[in-house]
């Protein structure tokens, strides 16, 4: 049995995983941690009372819990405080992550190494978006060109969003793009580069946890384009708890950047 604690507990993300540990064999939920200090866990995720309360800070509350496995998907403000607490604690983390950048990301890469513990800090838990990434690894040889378009409800905190800064990166990692003669006459309006992958942002009130990335790829006469949209946080069940059944076994001082490592093991 995995003892779970999660972070987050009350959004939408959280909320699907509290549910989903009640019906899946071989998980348990040991505590929670989200910004309504003293109501119950279970109440906070919207399920039913579970006796447990949710503690004032995350430190007190891991230690009260000792779970085997932290499974955090909390606001990108607050997220460097959480990552401290995993590394003060010990702990194996599954960690979702959409606002920071890799070089806020690399001391907790050298500390995870240090400690000997094993992290999963990935941006999309979806099956889909990580099978059009590895796609787009083998594609690019042959595609100079590539675009990156993630679509995200008005309340999104960051733009872009963490899968498309990856999709970017993972873009960027075969090759010298394509040229392009334009020049901007506004700033931005040919995207943001990531490492030199042309990333653009749309920002509009999609109903529910709506997102979408669009990956165009191009070569002389031609243009591949895939579309990967979620409507639930549901879709990121399989993906989360996978890794979070895998992660002990990965070797000490691993940190997983992508679902798809989790897969191809």
């Amino acid at each position: 049995m995995i003892r779970v604690f999660v972070t987050g507990i009350s959004g939408n993300v959280g909320r699907a995983i509290v549910k989903t540990i009640e019906a899946k064999e071989g998980f348990e939920l040991v505590g929670g941690w989200a910004k309504e200090t003293g109501l119950d866990i279970g109440v906070a995720a919207g399920t039913k009372e579970l006796g447990m309360t949710i503690l004032p800070s995350l430190a007190e509350a891991l230690k009260a819990s000792r779970p085997d496995v932290a499974i955090d998907f909390s606001a990108t403000p607050v997220l460097e405080n959480n990552m401290r607490a995993y590394l003060d604690a010990g702990l194996n983390a599954v960690i979702g992550t959409t606002g920071l950048t890799e070089e806020q990301i690399a001391p907790y890469r050298d500390e995870v190494a240090a400690r000997g513990l094993r992290w999963a800090v990935i941006p999309n838990y979806g099956l889909g978006i990580s099978l059009a990434a590895d796609f787009i690894k083998h594609a690019r040889k042959y595609y100079p060109y590539v675009t990156i378009t993630d679509q995200h409800t008005n309340e999104m905190a960051n733009a872009p969003s963490g899968t498309a800064a990856a999709l970017a990166a993972a873009a960027a990692s075969e090759g010298a793009l394509g040229a392009v003669a334009s020049r901007e006459s506004y700033a931005g309006v040919l995207g943001a580069a990531i490492e030199g992958v042309p990333v653009f942002s749309q920002r509009l009130p999609w109903p529910g946890p709506f997102s979408g990335h669009e990956i165009t790829l191009a070569r002389k006469d031609e243009v591949i384009k895939i579309s990967v949209q979620d409507f639930t946080s549901d879709i990121y069940m399989d993906g989360i708890f996978l890794t979070a059944e895998k992660i002990a076994a990965f070797p000490a001082g691993s940190f997983l950047r992508s679902l798809y490592a989790v897969l191809e093991d």
